[in-house]
């Protein structure tokens, strides 16, 4: 739970640096962390914000030697404060569970990312799931 470190790996993440709401929702999610969670998170996690009107974007990144994790964000630019959080936390539950989806897990690796989010303060209010079932897709 080290706000320095939250705001360290925030930083460190090229293409959060135009977002500040992004930024400052990241750093609020990822300091409600253990310490232990948050080395296995931000270990090798890349994360690839995209604003409303983006068609693509291409980043640059150093070799990594470990198996990592890229989190891709699309977050449009009405998107409230509250739904932000919910979203970092909930996809920062999908990065602790070390694995992707297989067909076998139904609902199961997204209810657990749910679960996760609420544990550390961001639960999944009606405000919430009204907002993302509002959202064009």
């Amino acid at each position: 739970m080290s706000k320095p470190k939250a705001v360290k790996f925030v930083e460190s993440q090229k293409s959060l640096r135009l977002y500040e709401s992004i930024r400052e929702a990241f750093v609020d999610v990822l300091s409600k962390l253990t310490d232990r969670q948050l080395e296995t998170a931000t270990s090798n996690l890349i994360i690839m914000a995209f604003h409303d009107g983006m068609n693509g974007q291409v980043m640059h990144f150093e070799p990594k030697e470990d198996n990592f994790a890229v989190m891709q964000l699309y977050i449009p630019k009405n998107m409230p404060s509250d739904v932000l959080r919910w979203v970092v936390a909930h996809e920062l539950g999908h990065v602790l569970q070390g694995r992707n989806w297989e067909e076998s897990d139904g609902m199961s690796l997204e209810d657990d990312a749910t679960e996760f989010a609420k544990k550390i303060g961001y639960p999944k209010t009606e405000a919430v799931s009204e907002w993302l079932a509002a959202k064009p897709s």
